[in-house]
Parts: C-alpha cells; structure tokens; sequence
C-alpha cells in the first residue's frame, strides 16, 4: 500500500462532509432506512413513514455522510453520540443493548459522564457494496485485502476505513475520552490490521448477530493507525474540520 496512492485515490472518488443541515441529515437518515430497515430489517419500516430512519438519540448525535464524487450519490454514514451536546447526564445505547461487564479494564460506571460517546448507525448504501468479497452486512470489511499485481486502488477498503476515519475525527475534535461501539468482534479484529484497535469490554451476545462492546481510547486513537491510514485520517479531518482545528495532534 502506498499511503499517497491510499489518500489521493480516495479523494479522488468520495467526499466526507458534516450533515449538519436538514438536506444533508435527510441523506443520512435515508440511508439508514434504506440499509437498516429495507434491507436488514433491523428496525421496523413502518415506524419511518417517510423513508428516514431516526431515534432519539440523533439530535444527541453529530453526523458524518459520505458522497460518490462522481454521480453525487450518498455512500454511507457514521454518527458519534456526544452526550455533552445536551448537557445532562444520559445513558448510550450500548449501556442498554449491550452492556460492558465489569471484569473487562474499562467500565462506563466508573468514568465521569460526558467523557464518553459512542459511534452507531455506521451504514453503507448497497449499491456500494458489491464487490465479490463484501459480506451481506451493513458494513463489510474482506477477510483478506486481496493482491494485485497491477497497483490498481479500488481494492483498498476506502469507503469502510474511510468512515471509520471520520468517526475518529468526529471523536477526536471533542473533549471525550472514550468511544463505544456496539460491533462484531471479527470486524474488530479485520479494523486491527488498519491500526483501528478497539478494545472489548463486554461479553459477545447476540443483537443483530454476535455483538459486544467495544471501546476507542482516545490517547491511543491516531497513534496506533499504520501510516497509510493515518494520513487518510489527517486528510479526512482536514476535509470535516479544516486544518485550523486538528488540536489533537
């Protein structure tokens, strides 16, 4: 992997941006509907008449949507809950649907509240997720990253670790220290060979398949990312938050 091919390939084909405008959050809440309602039925269609799926927890939450630069057509999406965004102490959806156990390192009940959020609605349009090593999951991540002897970019996981890229800038341009996320513990190990470590602080039980909590420390956050990836995350926090406000560095 050649880390300047890595970034200018990817903004060559997409385009991370902040939904913080109704037309913008209407992309996201759409398509989430899409994948996590049509297709997954993870949450009822019916319950999202107008074709956006939302909870309470958005208005909580700040948003990141990822846009084919080309067609201008929505990718895929990624929000981080920032409780400080409301100013009184709330639980997460993870405390609820899938709850830390005590015996792991990292507990939520001994740290102070607003000093952790937690990623979710992390979703890839299907259209963007055809290729013969994508799995029928709302996020795919191949086993393997497959050779090729040619050089060709497209079989680099942009759309994947780029979002995660966003939600780690999301995350590192607020004041928390820690960030959860409900997932499968073998997306967890594939997000490894990136430098992406979350650690598992929670039994697997099975929500939406096996799941268990996992946390992002923030001190280890950037540090760990291989170089290739770390410059996509400067490169994508440059494009959210522009080069005036990477204090985390």
């Amino acid at each position: 992997m050649d880390k300047n091919n890595i970034v200018s390939a990817f903004s060559d084909y997409f385009e991370l941006v902040l939904a913080n405008t109704p037309e913008l959050l209407s992309f996201v809440y759409n398509i989430r509907y899409q994948v996590y309602c049509q297709e997954f039925h993870y949450e009822a269609e019916d319950k999202c008449p107008d074709g956006r799926e939302q909870d309470e927890f958005d208005k909580y939450s700040q948003h990141c949507l990822m846009i084919h630069r080309e067609t201008r057509r929505p990718v895929g999406c990624i929000r981080l809950i920032d409780p400080n965004r409301n100013g009184i102490a709330m639980s997460l959806p993870f405390e609820t649907f899938c709850p830390p156990t005590p015996a792991y390192d990292i507990n939520p009940n001994q740290l102070l509240r607003g000093s952790f959020g937690e990623f979710s609605r992390l979703a890839v349009t299907s259209s963007f997720r055809r290729r013969q090593e994508d799995e029928k999951k709302p996020l795919s991540l191949p086993e393997e990253i497959p050779s090729d002897p040619q050089g060709r970019r497209s079989r680099f996981p942009y759309i994947p670790v780029g979002l995660f890229m966003a939600g780690m800038s999301m995350f590192l341009n607020t004041r928390m220290n820690f960030a959860f996320a409900m997932m499968e513990p073998r997306l967890v190990r594939l997000l490894k060979r990136f430098g992406i470590v979350f650690t598992q602080v929670g039994n697997v039980i099975d929500y939406h398949g096996p799941r268990a909590a996992f946390v992002l420390p923030r001190k280890t956050a950037p540090t760990l990312l291989i170089p290739e990836v770390y410059d996509l995350l400067l490169y994508v926090d440059r494009q959210l938050f522009g080069a005036a406000n990477q204090s985390w560095q």
